[in-house]
């Protein structure tokens, strides 16, 4: 049996050495090449593409890692594009139930700009 599954979230190089990082598209058993749905990359011309990678060196990523506000989106962007309603529906739960961004508190005066020292008082 694999250690691949499709639906992994694995970390690759690609054979000119790029780093990737994405989901597993296909994978069998014994397997010595994954095609992978690239989300992150140090080459931007491979983000968003289905590439071949080779199992040697491939790791795999946590299956719960946190996620930024904006990795959110990107991935809600991505399941709506690949039509999965039910991981559209987990992913705008998490957003929904993350931390709440600081919101600026309107004192009736409007945005006061602060230095570094603190003070409002810009000359």
């Amino acid at each position: 049996m694999s250690k691949w599954t499709t639906g992994d979230w694995v970390q690759a190089y690609t054979d000119d050495g790029a780093l990737v990082h994405g989901y597993l598209i296909a994978a069998s058993a014994p397997i010595q090449t994954a095609l992978l749905q690239v989300t992150h990359s140090d080459n931007r011309e491979l983000m968003g593409k289905e590439i071949a990678v080779s199992d040697r060196g491939m790791k795999k990523l946590s299956e719960n890692p946190r996620k930024s506000e904006q990795e959110l989106r990107s991935l809600i962007d991505l399941a709506l594009q690949i039509r999965d309603e039910e991981w559209f529906t987990e992913l705008t739960n998490e957003l929904r139930s993350g931390p709440k961004r600081a919101r600026r508190r309107d004192d009736g005066q409007g945005f006061r700009p602060v230095n570094r020292l603190g003070s409002s008082d810009i000359r």
